[in-house]
């Protein structure tokens, strides 16, 4: 099922995938890609921390 969104959302992007799914299915993925994104610059930015003392 995921793949499925991440697929339309490669071919026609953000319009696209909200056109063919709906708002809540767009809105669904843009939390969890900035989800997984803060995961990922909280992670590097305390290993920076960790480093620097």
């Amino acid at each position: 099922m995921l793949k499925k969104y991440r697929t339309i959302l490669k071919e026609e992007g953000w319009k696209g995938l909200i056109k063919r799914e709906g708002w809540k299915v767009g809105a669904l993925l843009f939390t969890f890609f900035l989800a997984k994104g803060l995961v990922w610059l909280a992670i590097f930015y305390g290993l920076f921390e960790v480093i620097a003392d």
